[in-house]
């Protein structure tokens, strides 16, 4: 079932890149991904996937891409599970990766630095518009099914 999910991800996230796309004119954008499981039907995942232009505040139970569709470029900004599953993770840092395991002790710090964020003189938070995020290349072990 992991295949299929993986498989069915990647068609979302290239049909979503392409949408995106003529929605934005062109335009950088970003995605969101948003799984979670539908209690009725327990073998089901509603999976939404989220086009912005502007740079999205990280939240638990989320996965984020920056796209640039003039290059092609599609760079990931964050995996963060679900906040009842942080706590666990913490718990057993060893068990998990350890950049995962250091975004989640940010966010549950609100430190948005390492989410490209910077702080305002007035203390708010505003995206960093110096930040670059990470090139896909070879895989990282982060979770894409944050709730299975």
């Amino acid at each position: 079932m992991t295949n299929c999910m993986m498989k069915s991800m990647v068609d979302d996230l290239n049909e979503t890149i392409e949408q995106g796309t003529k929605d934005f004119n062109g335009a950088e954008f970003y995605i969101t991904v948003h799984e979670k499981k539908d209690l009725q039907m327990p073998s089901c995942l509603l999976r939404r996937m989220i086009k912005t232009l502007y740079r999205p505040w990280p939240e638990d139970d989320t996965l984020v891409f920056f796209v640039h569709p003039a290059s092609g470029d599609v760079r990931f900004c964050w995996c963060l599970p679900h906040s009842s599953e942080m706590d666990n993770m913490l718990m057993n840092e060893f068990l998990f990766d350890r950049d995962m395991i250091n975004q989640i002790k940010a966010w549950k710090q609100v430190d948005l630095h390492s989410f490209g964020f910077v702080k305002t003189f007035e203390g708010n938070w505003i995206p960093n518009l110096n930040w670059v995020d990470e090139k896909l290349g070879k895989p990282k072990s982060i979770v894409l099914s944050m709730n299975g």
